[in-house]
């Protein structure tokens, strides 16, 4: 049997959000991660609960200067929304969309 090389289809780019000047995160987008991120959601759907699945996706660095930029709940929803686009490898308008479907 012929080699069949799949490397060009897994995605080893960074992936990252950008919430305001300086404040650039990368994003986690492993699979492992993600899983984890999802039994979090599933299991605590309280603000820390939220910012549990903000600190294993971007790191603690990240989860400290967003919960110190005291966000809207509307802003909160927007960089959820930015990491879970990053994490499934698509845009944060189609990401949009399946939450308004939630």
């Amino acid at each position: 049997m012929a080699n069949l090389d799949i490397s060009s289809k897994l995605g080893h780019e960074k992936q990252e959000i950008t919430i305001a000047e300086g404040k650039t995160y990368e994003v986690d987008c492993s699979a492992e991660t993600m899983l984890k991120a999802q039994d979090i959601f599933k299991k605590d759907d309280s603000l820390d609960g939220l910012f549990a699945a903000i600190k294993l996706l971007t790191g603690e660095k990240a989860e400290k200067e967003i919960r110190e930029m005291k966000l809207t709940v509307g802003g909160l929803k927007t960089v959820i929304i930015a990491i879970m686009a990053q994490v499934n490898e698509i845009s944060y308008e189609e990401m949009e969309k399946r939450f308004q479907n939630k």
